[in-house]
């Protein structure tokens, strides 16, 4: 991370998705721990997660409609 972080000033958020846990991952992390900052994901959080609000969003406009969409070429 030293390349996008020269100082050691920067931060990555954790989100615990599998492939950021696998070992080989995790021991990068911690080889570099001094090119950055790792912060925990707390488990069960989807509110930190902006997608969260977008797909929530799309689901009420999408059930909202009045008849449903028949077919996916007329969700365009």
């Amino acid at each position: 991370m030293a390349f996008v972080f020269p100082t050691g000033n920067g931060i990555f958020q954790q989100d615990n998705a599998p492939c950021h846990k696998a070992r080989i991952v995790l021991e990068w992390f911690e080889e570099h721990t001094d090119e950055f900052h790792l912060m925990p994901w707390p488990p069960n959080s989807p509110d930190l997660n902006p997608m969260e609000y977008i797909w929530d969003v799309m689901e009420r406009q999408l059930r909202a409609q009045t008849p449903p969409c028949p077919n996916i070429s007329t969700l365009a």
